[in-house]
C-alpha cells in the first residue's frame, strides 16, 4: 500500500502580508505607548491611546523592502496619516532626520528602491511576523 505524503500548504502571499502588517502595527503602536497606553503623533501634538493611533510609514507601503522596517515606521494620529498628507510627510521627514540623520534616511530610501521577488517579499513578511509578534503589551 502506497503512503500518501502530506503536503504542507503555503500561506498565500496576500494573507501573509496582511498578517505581517497587523503584527507590525500592533508592535509599533504599543512600543511607543507610555504606562497609560498613550502615544504622540509623529507629525502633530496629538496624544491618543495606541489603539486609536496608526502605524505610519515614512516611505509608503508599496515599497516592500521597507514596509516592515522599524526605521521606516512611527505612530501617527489618523488625521495626519490619512488626511494631512503634505504636513505629515514634511513633519515625518524632519522626525526621521532628527532620529537617523541624513545618512540614515538616505540608507532607508536606498533600501526602499529595491525591487523584490515574491519569494523575497514572503521572506520579509515572515521575518516581520517573527520579529514583531511579541508586542510590548502597554495596555
Amino acid at each position: 500500500m502506497r503512503r500518501v505524503q502530506e503536503v504542507k500548504k503555503q500561506t498565500k502571499l496576500p494573507t501573509l502580508i496582511a498578517k505581517a502588517d497587523k503584527v507590525t502595527s500592533l508592535y509599533i503602536r504599543q512600543k511607543y505607548a507610555d504606562h497609560a497606553g498613550m502615544v504622540k503623533c509623529v507629525s502633530c501634538p496629538t496624544v491618543l491611546h495606541w489603539k486609536e493611533a496608526h502605524c505610519a510609514h515614512w516611505i509608503g507601503r508599496a515599497a516592500k523592502a521597507t514596509r516592515w522596517m522599524e526605521e521606516n515606521l512611527a505612530v501617527a494620529c489618523p488625521s495626519c496619516n490619512v488626511f494631512r498628507k503634505e504636513l505629515h510627510q514634511r513633519e515625518f521627514t524632519l522626525f526621521q532626520l532628527d532620529r537617523y540623520g541624513r545618512e540614515g534616511i538616505e540608507e532607508i530610501k536606498a533600501e526602499s528602491r529595491k525591487v523584490l521577488s515574491a519569494s523575497q517579499v514572503r521572506q520579509l513578511a515572515e521575518e516581520a511576523i517573527n520579529n514583531f509578534k511579541e508586542a510590548p503589551c502597554n495596555q
